[in-house]
C-alpha cells in the first residue's frame, strides 16, 4: 500500500511542478515522567507499564509541507533519513496521512533519523532533547549530490529553514533554485545568535548570505528583530523593538532586496512587505488555544498555498487576502495538539481548501468519501509501523514452537479477534499445519478435552490481551501442560504474560468511536500471514503440496494445471 501511494504521488510530480522543502523532519517521542531527576538522582516514568506514550511526526519543514499539501499544493520533502523505525514512521506518515511525496528522500543504513524526546512531568512542564542526526549532514555537498537534480526537474518553489540544516546546505539549496529560476522561501525559525552559537549551524556570515539569497523570507518577530541588528549594525536591539511590525518588515525587505518578507508577530497577526505594497493583517481571533507549537509553520504552509494557487500578489487587496489565509492556517494549528494537521484542521479548512483550489475544475466535483480515504490512510500507517517493529527473537521462538508441534495447532479468541483466529486456522491447515479453532468461551464447557499434553499448541488472538475468557483459558491450559502462544496488542497484558511466547504489536492505533476493531484487525492479519509464510519456508512446503491440500475451486485448477 505504501509503495503504491509513493508511486502515485511520484507520477504526479513527474507532470506537476511542486513545492520542494528541505529541512527538519523528526519523530517526536513523548514520555510521561513523575519528575525530571536532578543530577545523581533516579527518576521514574509516570506509568510502571508504559514508557513511550505517543509518537508524532514534526519538524519545521515537515510541518509547513503538510499544511501546504492539505491546501492542495503538490509537496515533496528533501531529506536524509535512516533505514530505521523512526525513518519508516516519518515516511509512512508523510505518504499516507499528509500526502507529501517522499521519493526524493535519501535513505541509508548509514544515517540515523532525527528524533525529539519530550519529557512531560505531572505538573505539565516539558523538557525537550533534540537529536538532529542525519538532518545535520545536509551540507552544500549533500545538496549537490542528492537534491540538485530534483530542484532542477521538479520544483516550482523551494523552501528551507534556519533551524537544523547547516547554513552551507541552506545556502547551496537557495543558490541552486536561483540558478534554475525557481522561487525560494526561507523560514527564519530561530534567532540568528541561537542558530550560530547554540545550534552551531554555521557562521553569521553564511546565515546573512542565506537571507540575502532567498526570494521570500518568513521570520518570526523575535528573529526578525535580531536579524535587523545584524543587517544594520548601527541599530540597537532596543531601537528595533520599538519599531512597528510594518516598519521592521519593510526595512528588512529593502536591506535583503527580497521579493517578499512575511513576518509573524503573535497576537498582532502578520506584516507583509513587497516592493509595491505593505500590509498588516490582524490575527484570527480564537476562543481557546490548545497548543501554539508550529503555528508559524502552519502560517508558512498557508502562505505557500496562496502563492501556489493565486500567484504573486499584484494588489494590496491580494496581499491582504494572502496574509488572511496564512493567519487562518496558523490559528487553526493553535487549536490542535501538535504541529501537523489533523481531522479537526481538515474540517475547519475545508472551505479554504475549496477556495484556494478553485482554479482546478475537478476540485469540489469529487464524491465525499472522507472517512473511506481516512480508513485507508490509517490502516496503511499502522501496517507500515509494524514493519521492522516486532522482536525477531520472540518471533523465531514462536514459529519454532509451531514448527515442532507434533499434534494440532488450536487457534482461539473472541469477537473480531476470534474471526482472525478462525481464518489463521484455516490457512494453517491448508499449508501443512493441522489446525482448528475453538471459541474462547467454550473451553470451560468441555473443549479442554480437544487438546493433548506434549502434542498440541494453543494460539490465542486478542487485541487487548485482557479478555477474561482468553486469560482464564490460557491459565488453565498452562496448568494442564499445554503450550500456549498469543498474538496480542500489548506484551505487558495478562494474556501475553500467561503465554510461553507472544508476538505483540504494541502500537497506538486510531480506530472509529474510540475502539471499533479496524486497524488492530489489519495488524493481527499481518502477523498471522507472516507466521504462515515463515512456517511455509521452514516446512519447505511446495506448490505441489498446496495442490494436494486444495484440489477444489479456481486455486485447485490453477495448481493442478502446473
Amino acid at each position: 500500500m505504501l509503495a503504491a501511494t509513493r508511486a502515485i504521488v511520484s507520477r504526479r510530480l513527474q507532470s506537476t511542478k511542486a513545492l520542494l522543502g528541505c529541512g527538519s523532519n523528526v519523530i517526536d517521542k513523548f514520555f510521561k515522567v513523575e519528575a525530571l531527576p536532578k543530577p545523581g538522582e533516579k527518576g521514574y516514568f509516570a506509568s510502571s507499564e508504559r514508557i513511550l506514550e505517543r509518537s508524532l511526526v514534526g519538524g519545521v519543514t515537515l510541518n509547513h509541507l503538510a499544511w501546504a499539501a492539505l491546501l492542495g499544493v503538490p509537496a515533496s520533502l528533501l531529506a536524509l533519513q535512516g533505514d530505521d523505525q523512526s525513518g519508516r514512521f516519518i515516511r509512512s506518515a508523510l505518504s499516507q496521512q499528509y500526502h507529501v511525496d517522499t521519493s526524493f528522500i535519501k535513505v541509508s543504513k548509514d544515517y540515523t533519523t532525527s528524533e525529539c524526546f519530550v519529557f512531560i512531568q505531572r505538573d505539565g512542564e516539558r523538557s525537550i532533547i533534540m537529536a538532529p542526526a542525519a538532518t545535520s549532514l545536509i551540507d552544500g555537498a549533500a545538496i549537490d549530490q542528492y537534491f540538485a537534480d530534483a530542484v532542477r526537474d521538479h520544483a516550482l518553489m523551494v523552501s528551507s529553514e534556519i533551524s537544523q540544516v547547516p547554513h552551507s546546505g541552506v545556502l547551496k539549496l537557495l543558490q541552486t533554485a536561483k540558478r534554475f529560476g525557481i522561487t525560494s522561501v526561507l523560514d527564519l525559525d530561530v534567532s540568528p545568535s541561537v542558530a550560530v552559537n547554540q545550534a552551531k549551524l554555521g557562521s553569521m556570515e553564511d546565515l546573512l548570505s542565506c537571507v540575502h539569497t532567498a526570494d521570500i523570507l518568513k521570520p518570526a518577530r523575535h528573529a526578525a528583530e535580531e536579524l535587523y541588528v545584524h543587517l544594520q549594525s548601527s541599530s540597537s536591539i532596543e531601537q528595533v523593538r520599538s519599531m512597528s511590525s510594518t516598519e521592521l518588515v519593510d526595512r528588512i525587505r529593502q536591506l535583503c532586496k527580497s521579493q517578499m518578507v512575511a513576518m509573524t508577530a503573535g497576537s498582532e497577526g502578520c506584516a507583509i512587505s513587497t516592493q509595491q505594497h505593505l500590509v498588516q493583517v490582524p490575527v484570527v481571533p480564537l476562543d481557546t488555544v490548545v497548543d501554539a507549537t508550529g503555528a508559524g509553520d502552519a502560517f508558512l504552509g498557508g502562505l505557500l498555498a496562496g502563492l501556489y494557487h493565486r500567484g504573486f500578489p499584484q494588489t494590496k487587496e491580494d496581499l491582504t487576502e494572502l496574509g488572511r489565509a496564512a493567519n487562518l492556517t496558523g490559528s487553526i494549528c493553535c487549536q490542535i495538539l501538535g504541529a501537523v494537521p489533523d481531522d479537526f484542521a481538515r474540517k475547519e479548512l475545508k472551505g479554504e481548501i475549496n477556495k484556494v483550489s478553485s482554479c482546478s475544475p475537478t476540485v469540489g466535483m469529487q464524491p465525499n468519501i472522507e472517512e473511506f480515504e481516512k480508513s485507508l490512510e490509517t490502516d496503511g500507517l499502522a501496517a507500515s509501523q509494524l514493519v521492522g517493529y516486532t522482536d525477531s527473537q520472540s518471533v523465531d521462538a514462536f514459529v519454532d514452537i509451531l514448527f515442532q508441534c507434533q499434534g494440532n495447532v488450536v487457534l482461539s479468541g473472541l469477537g473480531k479477534s476470534g474471526i482472525v483466529g478462525q481464518r489463521m486456522a484455516s490457512s494453517l491447515a491448508s499449508t501443512g499445519t493441522p489446525a482448528h479453532f475453538v471459541i474462547a468461551s467454550e473451553w470451560a464447557h468441555g473443549d479442554y478435552g480437544k487438546v493433548r499434553r506434549n502434542a498440541d499448541v494453543v494460539v490465542f488472538v486478542s487485541h487487548s490481551g485482557r479478555t477474561t475468557e482468553c486469560c482464564e483459558a490460557a491459565r488453565y491450559l498452562v496448568s494442564l501442560g499445554i503450550s500456549v502462544l498469543s498474538i496480542v496488542g500489548s506484551k505487558d497484558s495478562p494474556l501475553a504474560l500467561e503465554s510461553d511466547k507472544c508476538i505483540s504489536y504494541d502500537l497506538t492505533v486510531s480506530e472509529p468511536l474510540g475502539g471499533v476493531p479496524t486497524s488492530s484487525i489489519v495488524l493481527q492479519e499481518m502477523l498471522a500471514n507472516a507466521v504462515i509464510r515463515e512456517l511455509l519456508k521452514r516446512r519447505k512446503f511446495s506448490k505441489e503440496d498446496f495442490g494436494r491440500f486444495h484440489p477444489g475451486g479456481s486455486l485447485g485448477t490453477k495448481f493442478h494445471s502446473m
